[in-house]
């Protein structure tokens, strides 16, 4: 599966998704317990009910930390093991060409010193039959 598909199957994960929204709700639901809290701090019942709400953010919290961190590890792994699988997949196609294109480059070589051979060659023949 590739990075880019797997980052648009992301959203359609329903684990994913729940837990990043308990996570931001939970955000929401306890800066509302706090204020219940700092409002109502002389009233007994809205001090007890701001402080249980906070609380109640806090379950949330850990538990949408919990969804969103398992799923964040298998994306990171699944990530990390895509750009493995790729960079061996592409180091061994570049070392497979290796032995080709020395192969090609040294035949290239030797028929370019050849050819400089013959150029002197006939150039030396050339002088000396024109002595």
């Amino acid at each position: 599966m590739t990075y880019a598909k797997l980052s648009k199957e992301l959203w359609k994960d329903r684990k994913l998704l729940t837990g990043f929204i308990l996570v931001l709700l939970s955000i929401i639901i306890g800066f509302y317990g706090k204020i219940i809290s700092i409002a109502k701090f002389y009233e007994p019942i809205g001090l007890i009910t701001g402080l249980s709400i906070w609380a109640f953010s806090w379950v949330l919290l850990f538990i949408g930390i919990f969804m969103v961190g398992w799923e964040t590890v298998k994306l990171m792994h699944q990530r990390i093991h895509h750009h493995v699988k790729k960079t061996a997949k592409d180091t061994y196609e570049y070392t497979k060409k290796l032995p080709k294109k020395g192969y090609h480059y040294t035949r290239k070589l030797h028929k370019k010193s050849m050819d400089k051979l013959a150029k002197t060659s006939k150039a030396i023949a050339e002088n000396i039959k024109n002595d």
